[in-house]
Parts: C-alpha cells; structure tokens; sequence
C-alpha cells in the first residue's frame, strides 16, 4: 500500500499545484474549477513545447527529467511572486462555498474510479493490447533514448519516420513514474485515469460557469456542477451502451479502462477547450488572443495523441472562421470568408480516401441510431428557439465542425489529416460527447424556464445521476463477463471481479510482475541481452491477459520477440515478419516434429530464453540446448534460458 500512498500524495500535489498556477494567472478572478484547468493547460504547454523540442533533439532522458524538475520549482516560484505582488488570495472563495458548489464533481469522480475497480478483464488485455506500446513505453523510456523510433514492446529499434514523436505524455509520465518508484501500471490505470475524470468534470464544469458570466444560463454555480452527471453514463461498461443500442461510437472501452490515454483527453476534452476559447474571447476581439489559444490548445491536444489533428483542423477551424465572421468588423468578415473558401478550395482539390469516408460514414450510421443521440438532436433543435446569440454561435461552431468532417469532397481535408479510418472515427467521437454533454447544459436552460426552483432541477439531476450509476453497475453485471465485442454477451460475477483487483493491487496480473522480476534477475546475472519467446495470450482469472506485449513494462532490458506480431518489427532483422506459429503449435500439442520447426525458428531469430506455462517440456528444451533456470513465484510460468 506503500506505492498508493505516495501516488496519491504525488496527484494531490499535483492538483494544488495547478490550480495555484491557474490562480495567479487569472489574477484570483476565476472559479477554483477554470483555474485548476488553466494551470493544467498552461503547465501541459511548457511540457509539450519542450518534450517535442527535446524527443526531436533525441536528448537524454536525464535532461528532461530535469527540465520538469526545473518547471515544477518555477510554477510554484511564479504562482508565490505573482499571488504576493498582486496580492491574489490561494482561494477565490471560501471552504464552505467551494463544497457547496462542487460537491457533486467529487461524487461524480469517485463513482468512475470505484467502478473501475470492475473492469479488470479490459486492464488484464491491455485496452485492445495498446498499453503493449504505451505503458511500456512510460516504463522503459528512462532506459532508452527519448527521440528514436522505439518498437517499445518489443524492445527494439524500428526504422523510417516515428509518428509519435510529438507525443509527449509517456515521457512526462515517464518522470514521475521513476522519480517515486511507483508501479506504472498502477500510477497509469488508476491514478491517471483517476485524475483526468476529474479534470474533465472540471472543464465542464467550466464550461457551464463561462455560461453563467455570459448571462445564458441564470443559475446558482451550485446547480452548475450537476451538468456533469452525464458523464456517468457515458462512462459506462462499452459493451453495455453499444449492445443494448443506447449509444454506438468508435472505442469507448476508453473510458473504462483506458481514460489515461493521450487519446482519451483528444475526444473529451478537444472540442471543449475550444469552444471555451471562443466564449472567452468572442467580445474582447483580440485576434491575437484567439489565435495564440488555440495554438496553445492545438500543441497540448498534439502532445497527447496524433488523433487531434482531424479535430484541431475541423474544430478550430470553425472556431476561428465563426468568430471572424460574426463577431469582428467588415474587415473580420472578409478575413472569416476568405479563409472559410480557402479551407473549401484546398479540401475540394484533395484526393478523396474512399476507405476513411466509408469507415465515418458507418460510425455516423451506428451512432444515429442510439437511444441517446435522439433526445440530444431533439433538445439540439430546440435551443435555437431561446434566440440566445452564443447559443447560436455554439450551435453554428458545431454544425461547421461537422460539415468538414461529413460533406462529400469538403471532407478530405479532415480525411487527409486523419490519416487512417479509426483516427477519423475517433474525431467524430470526440464531436459526439460534445454534443451529448452541450445538451445537457441546454436542457438544464430548458428545464430552467419550466421550472424555476432551482432545487427541484438539482434533486432531478441527483436522482439521474444515482440512476446512471445503478444502471452502469446493472450494464457491466449484464455485459461485463466479455470483454471482446465480437463474441456473444456474458454476464459477469461482480464479487469475483472485485476479488480480482484485491489480489492485484498494481492494476496488472501479479504472475506478469512476477514473470518481469524473474527475467530482469536472469538478464543481469547473465549480462546478456534475452530476446524472450513467450505466449502472446494466456488466461489469467478467466480472461485473456497479453502477456507478451506487456511484460516490458517490468522487464525493460529484455527483447519481446512474442510482441513482434501485435507490433511489427521493420528494421531488417530476423524479427521482421515473425509470427510465432511454431511455438504456439509446439506448446499446444509437443512432438518431435514440432520441436524441431520450434527450434529452427527460434534459431532463426536469436531467441536465448523460452517462457512456457506448464511443465512436462523438459526434454524438449535440454535437446534444443536450454536449461531450466526458475520458475515465477506464483509457479506460473517456467524459464528456460541458452547460453549464447
């Protein structure tokens, strides 16, 4: 529990910090909710612009980590100079009034952390196996160079182009995983996640305070914090919203066990930040203001996943071309209207990609037909009805956004900078939770001038609120006992689950841990460098678990040969193309025959060390030129190592 302790320590420093940056910033004028997201933006900005400087530099991995040793000592030195020249108070307002008012942001958090405590069978597959790439490389990043095209699952180098290379929350991760020696599946899969549901029903809340100041909606901030309850239901079991046809989008196992991931702050937070930017700036008519945020939003958004594109080039498009047009003089018109036919143009002279069209097109077709979209187009509709001037300008920033994305020829810019059919999918995910939670906001306006009490708004909302999360526990009960969503749907044993994760508290199958220990002994005893042959897949508490592409994150000085097939080697090696197809014979049915094709096979790639599951191999493996060297603690899988 020790490890616990210190990450929580760690996150609520964290949080402090932030919100003490925002604070300064805005000068103590600001709610406690739009400061913790300015520091977080602000902070996330110097650490982008520098780890993307720093990855392109390929610099040691020392360096950056002093560098955000360095940030964190002059965000806390220009937060206590600025408080105390302009005299700025650490809290806006008072104990009492900051619960009163944000009481139900704290509530709505913890219920998404504690069922996450349910979703083991999703952790144990790695999120699909892409944690086999993104843990690991928060893992091993402080063992290897930052800037290269690292196979991180694998454990070695690729060649050509590194996409990722502008991403740079695992190296931030990276730092503070090292620095206090915590388990970085434990410090990614709970406590991260744990912090961006947080912040996320922070910038909503946010978003419905700037409201309030532009006058739409006429309500205590005490009601304000009740527009995050959807987040609850959006944030249930994945199999469960898309099975029972209340709500189909692109990977929404997201939010349930992946809410750590840079792609996850993209779709959740990306439209957000930028719609906030306009109703900050819309009457101040600063074109500089404007257009330095949301370059400063587009370098964050970049920072966490190269998924933002599409959605910084559609969204902040719209954002700008909106604002010049409606809000600026003659001379903003005309600058609006000429980069609105610009955007055209070029997006009319782009090939069309057929195949990305084709992948949006079906997502559109699936989400339409969910329950919940139906009642959000309808409450969509009638918001123009309340003749609100922002409402209209939201309203029209979204419909533009979805213009660039959906209509034939002026789509294929957005196409174009997706790159790949999921990463478009993705973008128009991140316009649908958007327009889900906009919604909510306009139906607490249309509520409002129904019902006047505002106490009657709030029970209504508390009561959804405990509705969704008992549906959400019912969804995962009824859904939760598969994992994959093209096998039939299983129900699943909540006791069991729970059982599960006590037994596991790293967030992780402890025999992984255990198996990574084991490794890591044998490569420093033999000072070798083992290129590891392992099962891809194995079953552990009932479920698949993807040990090959996971077993790095505690083993970072081994090669995963096993990995190679999830993620591919290109750099020329004997790796290059290896399916393990002779392994995964040989250990399902051994015989002399197929030890041989195992043995040429591995031969063939270098493999020094075999992992198997069971016994009863021995004389196979003396043959081939093993030894025996451990079994895991646990006596879940044997090593067998040959020395070179």
């Amino acid at each position: 529990m020790k490890e616990y302790l210190i990450c929580s320590l760690f996150w609520i420093l964290f949080v402090v910090l932030l919100y003490y940056l925002g604070n300064a910033i805005n000068g103590g004028k600001k709610s406690v909710a739009h400061n913790l997201i300015t520091g977080y933006m602000v902070y996330s900005s110097l650490i982008a612009i520098a780890g993307i400087v720093m990855q392109l530099a390929n610099v040691p991995w020392n360096l950056f980590a002093l560098y955000v040793g360095v940030l964190w000592c002059f965000v806390l030195g220009f937060s206590l100079y600025k408080s105390k020249k302009d005299s700025i108070s650490f809290s806006p307002v008072g104990i009492k009034e900051y619960i009163a008012d944000n009481w139900y942001l704290y509530i709505v958090s913890i219920i998404l952390v504690v069922i996450l405590a349910f979703y083991y069978a999703g952790f144990w597959l790695g999120n699909h196996l892409d944690d086999g790439y993104y843990i690991t490389k928060v893992a091993t990043l402080p063992y290897s160079e930052i800037g290269n095209n690292i196979n991180y699952a694998v454990g070695i180098e690729n060649t050509g182009f590194n996409s990722y290379i502008v991403n740079t929350w695992e190296l931030e991760a990276s730092v503070y995983v090292k620095v206090l020696g915590v388990s970085p599946t434990l410090f990614l899969r709970l406590f991260q996640s744990a912090f961006y549901y947080f912040l996320f029903v922070n910038l909503i809340q946010t978003f419905g305070e700037i409201l309030v100041e532009k006058g739409i909606l006429r309500l205590k901030k005490a009601t304000i914090q009740y527009g995050s309850t959807i987040v609850i239901l959006l944030s249930a079991y994945y199999l469960y919203l898309s099975n029972s046809g209340m709500l189909k989008l692109r990977d929404m196992f997201h939010l349930n066990t992946g809410m750590f991931l840079g792609a996850s702050v993209v779709k959740l937070f990306g439209v957000f930040l930028f719609a906030n930017i306009y109703m900050e700036y819309r009457n101040k008519k600063s074109l500089f203001m404007i257009v330095l945020s949301v370059i400063c939003v587009s370098i964050v958004l970049i920072s966490k996943s190269a998924i933002s594109l599409p959605v910084i080039a559609i969204v902040g498009s719209a954002v700008l071309i909106v604002w010049l047009v409606f809000d600026m003089e003659k001379k903003g018109r005309i600058i609006g209207t000429i980069y609105a036919i610009l955007y055209i143009l070029i997006a009319i002279v782009i090939p069309n990609h057929t195949a990305i069209e084709e992948t949006v097109r079906g997502d559109v077709l699936n989400t339409v037909q969910s329950y919940i979209i139906v009642p959000c187009l309808i409450i969509f509709l009638c918001s123009f009805l309340l003749k609100n001037e922002l409402i209209i300008r939201i309203n029209v920033i979204t419909i533009v956004s979805l213009g660039f994305m959906l209509l034939p020829e002026i789509n294929d810019l957005f196409e174009t900078f997706s790159v790949y059919g999921f990463v478009a999918g993705r973008a128009w995910t991140a316009i649908v939770y958007f327009l889900i939670i906009l919604n909510t906001f306009y139906l607490i306006i249309l509520l409002h001038k129904i019902i006047t009490r505002e106490n009657v708004i709030s029970i209504l909302f508390i009561l959804s609120g405990i509705v969704f999360t008992v549906a959400s526990i019912w969804g995962f009960r009824s859904y939760g006992g598969e994992i994959l969503p093209t096998n039939p749907s299983k129900k699943a044993d909540l006791k069991q689950c729970l059982s599960v994760m006590k037994n596991n508290i790293y967030f992780t199958p402890n025999s992984t841990i255990n198996l990574g220990e084991e490794l890591e002994n044998l490569a420093e005893k033999t000072q070798e460098q083992l290129c590891v042959v392992m099962p891809k897949l194995v079953s552990v508490d009932g479920t698949l678990h993807s040990l090959a592409v996971s077993i790095r994150s505690f083993a970072p000085d081994i090669i995963s040969a096993s990995a190679a097939e999830r993620f591919p080697v290109n750099n020329g090696s004997n790796l290059e193309g290896y399916k393990q197809e002779t392994y995964d014979a040989f250990v399902a049915n051994p015989d002399d025959e197929k030890a041989k094709l195992f043995e040429a096979e591995i031969n063939h790639i270098g493999a020094n060390c075999v992992v198997l599951q069971n016994s009863g191999y021995d004389e196979w493996m003396k043959d081939m030129g093993y030894c025996y060297y451990s079994s895991t603690s646990d006596n879940s899988y044997e090593i067998w190592y040959k020395e070179q």
